[in-house]
């Protein structure tokens, strides 16, 4: 008996066209009209491609991609045997009658003419598998153009730095054409002006690793922020401004891709954002200072009081947010005579709070207390007559400035005069004396009379006379 040979026919066609690289390809080998396929028998497929002429510089070659033979076992050619392992391409059996060829990222190096060859397998007469017929699609070129890719990098800002210690912040938006699935590595950089040199302030990695670049202080980290945003957006904040961060900043963008998962990145592309300009004015903020007393008038050995009180106004937020970043340096003065050119220095507090008192023509005592953050207070212990005069305070404000960073001296201030008497008042220094005298006198007048009466009472007693005897009488009648 004649043993027909298998007949089939083989068709190609692509399900999946890339129109760009990196996007996914998929074909399908059909076997159609089988005829004479014997009980047990299988189809096997051995898939091919020969690569464009002129293609990356090379000759064209062909190659094989790989087979499934009649118990579905995969042989991959020599140069797709990692692809196939790692799953980026895929040869499989779909359908009894149906073979699939797939890459799920098309390389430029992928384009070219595939084909698949279909061959039938039967059992021999001793139990094994043999080829018993063949038949070969038709190529099946897959190609696209290959632009290449181009990135286009879009800076904005988004809050706008106009005093020292507010907040920075701009996106830098990517736009691509010819590029499919990327990673992006983003540098953040600046210049003071537009020939200044560049710094680099932060770098971003395709996996997302952040650093910071050299031109960052250390001590500043962590008022700079980086992060992606979007799937091509990033957006870099820089909190709290100084005047060395003025210039111009920008993104500089390149966009990465990866043959297949695991493989090391490779440099797509890349372009730089438009350039955002940070500028802003030192605006400090301004002072005012006043003396003030409860009294001008106090009688001596009472205590003096003076008040000299600033105040500090203007757009620094810093130093209005945080006392802690104010001081003061206080001076009291003091002329013996109203609108007198002989000023004498009489105590001071320095900004770290340390009173220093000088010599005086007095002998009453002074200290200073700072009763609130703005509020410095003389006091005058035992006030004399020769603390009479005028006084005035001297204040030199410091605070630590929101655009440089640093403790920064801002202008003396001079309060008005105010002018202290100390009063001599006759009356109410006469009364003490004049109770003591009077007391004395009385005490004295009291204290004579008393005695002179005891005294006057013992003597009269002791000399009274006392009367003759009738017997001298008679006497002296006879002589």
């Amino acid at each position: 008996m004649v043993v027909k040979q298998p007949s089939f026919t083989v068709t190609l066609e692509a399900l999946s066209n890339p129109q760009m690289t990196a996007e996914p390809t998929e074909l399908a080998c059909h076997v159609t009209n089988i005829t004479h396929l014997p009980l047990g028998g299988r189809l096997g497929v051995t898939w091919g491609h020969t690569t464009l002429p002129g293609l990356v510089g090379g000759p064209q070659t062909s190659n094989s991609i790989g087979s499934l033979d009649g118990y579905g076992n995969l042989m991959p050619g020599a140069m797709y045997s990692d692809r196939l392992k790692s799953g980026v391409m895929s040869l499989t059996r779909v359908q009894p009658d149906t073979f699939k060829l797939r890459f799920l990222r098309t390389q430029e190096i992928d384009m070219g003419q595939y084909v698949c060859s279909v061959s039938a397998w039967s059992v021999s007469s001793q139990g094994d598998m043999m080829t018993t017929g063949e038949a070969q699609s038709a190529p099946l070129a897959v190609r696209w153009d290959t632009k290449r890719p181009t990135l286009n990098v879009v800076g904005k800002r988004l809050r706008e730095a106009s005093v020292g210690g507010a907040t920075f912040e701009m996106s830098c938006a990517v736009a691509t054409e010819n590029l499919g699935e990327a990673g992006y590595s983003v540098l953040v950089q600046s210049q003071d002006s537009l020939e200044g040199a560049v710094r680099t302030i932060m770098t971003l990695s395709p996996d997302n690793v952040l650093q910071h670049g050299g031109a960052t202080d250390p001590n500043r980290r962590d008022s700079l922020v980086l992060t992606k945003s979007g799937p091509a957006e990033f957006r870099f904040r820089l909190a709290g401004v100084q005047l060395s961060d003025r210039g111009f900043y920008w993104c500089d963008i390149t966009a990465w891709t990866k043959q297949q998962p695991g493989h090391a990145w490779t440099r797509a592309t890349s372009g730089e954002s438009n350039k955002v300009k940070v500028d802003f004015q030192e605006n400090g903020p301004s002072f005012s200072v006043a003396i003030q007393s409860d009294g001008t008038n106090v009688y001596p050995w009472e205590t003096a009081k003076m008040e000299c009180s600033l105040s500090v106004s203007g757009s620094s937020p810093k130093t209005r947010a945080h006392t802690d970043d104010l001081a003061y340096e206080v001076c009291w003065f003091f002329t013996r005579l109203r609108g007198g050119q002989t000023t004498n220095q009489i105590a001071s507090v320095d900004r770290f709070g340390v009173v220093r008192k000088d010599d005086r023509n007095s002998s009453s005592d002074i200290s200073i207390e700072r009763t609130d953050t703005h509020t410095y207070l003389l006091n005058i212990h035992g006030t004399q007559d020769s603390d009479s005069g005028e006084y005035h305070c001297v204040a030199t404000p410091w605070y630590l400035s929101a655009s440089t960073g640093s403790w920064t001296q801002a202008g003396e201030l001079t309060s008005s005069r105010i002018f202290l008497t100390v009063k001599f008042a006759v009356w109410e220094s006469l009364q003490l004396p004049l109770l003591y005298g009077v007391s004395a006198s009385i005490g004295v007048g009291l204290f004579s009379l008393v005695f002179g009466l005891v005294c006057a009472h013992c003597c009269c007693r002791n000399t009274m006379h006392t009367p003759r005897s009738r017997n001298k009488l008679m006497d002296l009648e006879m002589d």
